[in-house]
């Protein structure tokens, strides 16, 4: 899908500011743009039939399997990070993971993810390169990331930050729509590896949108931590 085709479909699901947002757009623009589309936005999301949330959580669900055999999913402490409205903690919560950490940009949006009962713990803060003081080192056992690393929303740079939060060995599940993972995202994915931070364990095709004019499939990723 060419780059105004997407932008016009953005559009018309998510609003014309969604759809003019860019890497020059600023933090605070992108958090008035999720504070007025807060009460909306699971309507938007199911006009444009998402179809990544329950994908995602069981990929981060079956490497959480691998990786921390023997303790159970409720024991088993998760960050949902730029967790928008909680539509993935909702799947998270189906598999049995009931300790877990909202962080967004936006006030509005956790207020609606709050309505759902499903975190327990809320941290409104933008993702970026630089370390978010709520948090310590090595905190989560996992982290899930969906939807949000798109450009002018969550930066590569945000990736040092995400391995932060995570201990050794625990693992991160993100999806990256295919048209901006070569651009935006792999360059910084590949020096990581090669500094020995994490490990890629799984790269596989995911349905995003069924929606005929949105993109339908993105790359779902799983990575381990190596050290922090």
């Amino acid at each position: 899908m060419n780059e105004e085709k997407l932008k016009a479909s953005l559009t018309k699901y998510f609003g014309e500011t969604t759809g003019k947002v860019t890497q020059g757009t600023t933090e605070d623009e992108i958090n008035r743009l999720y504070a007025t589309r807060s009460r909306t936005y699971d309507q938007e999301h199911s006009a444009a039939r998402t179809a990544y949330f329950k994908p995602l959580a069981e990929c981060l669900h079956n490497a959480l399997k691998d990786v921390f055999q023997d303790k159970p999913n409720d024991q088993i402490k998760i960050i949902d990070a730029g967790a928008g409205t909680g539509l993935i903690g909702v799947e998270l919560k189906k598999l049995g993971y009931t300790d877990l950490c909202a962080l967004d940009i936006s006030n509005e949006m956790l207020d609606e993810a709050k309505k759902k009962e499903i975190y327990t713990e809320f941290i409104c803060t933008s993702l970026n390169g630089q370390p978010v003081p709520q948090i310590k080192s090595e905190q989560f056992d996992g982290l899930i990331c969906g939807g949000a690393l798109i450009t002018g929303r969550i930066e590569s740079s945000a990736f040092v930050e995400m391995i932060r939060m995570v201990r050794t060995d625990g693992v991160l599940c993100f999806n990256i729509m295919k048209e901006e993972l070569v651009e935006h995202y792999q360059d910084m994915m590949t020096e990581l590896e090669k500094a020995g931070k994490w490990i890629c364990l799984s790269k596989e095709t995911l349905p995003f949108y069924a929606a005929e004019d949105l993109p339908n499939e993105c790359w779902g990723f799983v990575y381990k931590v190596l050290k922090n």
